[in-house]
């Protein structure tokens, strides 16, 4: 996927994170190193990136999520999930969502890096219940870990303590503009809500990930 240079000079960054999440899939199915496969998957990653004016911060990729997307590739290797990591990590709209996440999981006391976090992809149907948010991202438990969302997606009067099924259509780009014009303007970020304790949720969606994760993976194999 990625031995044409000219391929991948003119790649839309759609096209681009499509290439480069199946070269990632690819070499982490192949695992050609003891330890530190993940390591240097990402730092290749992250340089084939550079090299064609794209920044790709796996900061944002949290290793719950990693593993999943790493298993589900190996057994289905046309999923798109791979390409949803390389956007996110790409996408500086995407990566300020899923940051903003970070910080209402620490609001309600949990470790960020412990869960799967990801962004909403458009067409897609969300059902989950309000961890935070803001005037341009809300967080939400689901049943397939942390999903944050554009706020412009949702409906103006957010749940306390209820589920909301939505539809996402945001691509996060209003969601970069906003967080560029308040950084010109040297104005602070967004006040957070915080919704109430959900720690009870989170624990129960990060048991299950480790059920799953006990069934499906060798430690060894999968260790990053």
């Amino acid at each position: 996927p990625i031995r044409d240079p000219q391929a991948l000079r003119n790649a839309t960054p759609e096209e681009f994170a499509e290439r480069a999440g199946r070269v990632l899939s690819e070499l982490n199915y192949v695992h050609p190193f003891r330890e530190g496969n993940g390591r240097a998957q990402e730092a290749f990653i992250s340089e084939l990136g550079r090299h064609y004016g794209h920044e790709i911060d796996f900061s944002v990729i949290t290793k719950p999520r990693m593993i999943e997307v790493s298993i589900e590739t190996t057994n289905d290797p046309s999923s798109p999930v791979m390409k949803h990591v390389i956007e996110d990590a790409m996408s500086p709209g995407r990566r300020e969502a899923i940051r903003s996440a970070f910080e209402d999981l620490r609001e309600v006391g949990d470790e960020p890096l412990h869960h799967h976090v990801r962004t909403a992809r458009a067409g897609e149907e969300i059902t989950g219940q309000i961890l935070g948010h803001d005037n341009r991202v809300a967080s939400l438990v689901t049943d397939q870990g942390i999903v944050v969302a554009d706020r412009a997606d949702l409906p103006e009067k957010l749940p306390d303590e209820e589920e909301i099924t939505f539809t996402a259509r945001s691509d996060f780009s209003r969601v970069r503009r906003e967080q560029s014009a308040q950084e010109a303007q040297s104005q602070p970020a967004p006040a957070r809500q915080p919704q109430p304790d959900h720690n009870p949720e989170l624990k129960a969606i990060e048991a299950q990930m480790a059920a799953q994760r006990s069934r499906e993976r060798d430690d060894d194999d999968r260790e990053r």
